[in-house]
């Protein structure tokens, strides 16, 4: 029993650090798409229109798969709670 209990803990506190890297995660993307679209831009003289676009675009889709990945995990760790109970 002390097994697996410890093995479902080792499980939720996987997820609880996979989902703090997202910060990180949203700090990078928006740094790649903020310099993809100043390169956009500078190649075609329409600043800041792509820069400011893909900006927005990154940290949009960045935020949407981070909420995505924290409701399958707060599911996951809730069906787990509720399995340890019974």
């Amino acid at each position: 029993m002390k097994k697996q209990k410890r093995k479902v803990q080792t499980k939720g506190l996987n997820q609880i650090i996979m989902l703090s890297a997202w910060s990180f995660t949203l700090v990078i993307s928006s740094f790649v798409f903020l310099f993809a679209g100043r390169w956009i831009d500078m190649r075609f003289d329409t600043e800041p229109t792509f820069m400011l676009g893909l900006l927005v675009l990154g940290i949009a889709l960045c935020i949407g798969r981070m909420y995505t990945d924290y409701t399958r995990a707060r599911d996951a760790l809730n069906t787990r709670r509720i399995r340890l109970q019974h």
